[in-house]
């Protein structure tokens, strides 16, 4: 008697498929975290040095939060708009004041 049921055996699992999706999502969000909270002085420290860093045209590193994650980036800004705060770096990289956590010259 043969008792090999083949791809049959393995159909249970095809419904898994869709899960590690979910799965996936679930530990993204589990490892979503708060956006630090600054001081006005850590703050305008930050600005002074994005602005330092910006005439002086030279590479920083820095820290800033973006979905629930913080990430860091190493790149010359081009542009500093401070009517809205914002900040274009190489790579079209656009970000908030509000963003940067920490930065490094």
């Amino acid at each position: 008697m043969n008792n090999d049921r083949g791809i049959i055996k393995w159909l249970p699992f095809q419904s898994l498929v869709p899960n590690k999706e979910i799965i996936k999502k679930i530990k993204e969000e589990k490892n979503i975290i708060e956006k630090p909270l600054l001081s006005k002085e850590q703050q305008m420290d930050i600005e002074n040095k994005l602005i330092e860093a910006f005439y002086e045209q030279i590479n920083i590193t820095l820290d800033y939060y973006l979905n629930g994650h913080i990430k860091t980036i190493k790149s010359k800004i081009i542009n500093i708009d401070y009517v809205y705060k914002k900040i274009t770096f190489e790579h079209n990289l656009i970000l908030l004041f509000s963003q940067i956590i920490k930065i490094s010259l």
